[in-house]
């Protein structure tokens, strides 16, 4: 299990409030938890596209 630890921020209601709609999620907490989530995926993807980004090539399973 990751630590968790209580952090104050300020932060736009607003916002807080669309992205706990788009996620369906049922806290604030969950909803911030999952967009930081998003993010932190995001990068990781990003990175792992560019780092394999040439290498290899596209094979045609039908072999045409």
């Amino acid at each position: 299990m990751r630590a968790l630890k209580r952090k104050n921020y300020w932060l736009d209601e607003g916002k807080i409030r669309k992205v706990r709609r788009l996620l369906k999620a049922k806290t604030e907490t969950e909803a911030i938890q999952r967009a930081l989530d998003m993010v932190v995926f995001h990068e990781e993807a990003a990175r792992a596209w560019l780092e394999n980004a040439g290498k290899g090539g596209v094979e045609d399973p039908h072999g045409r």
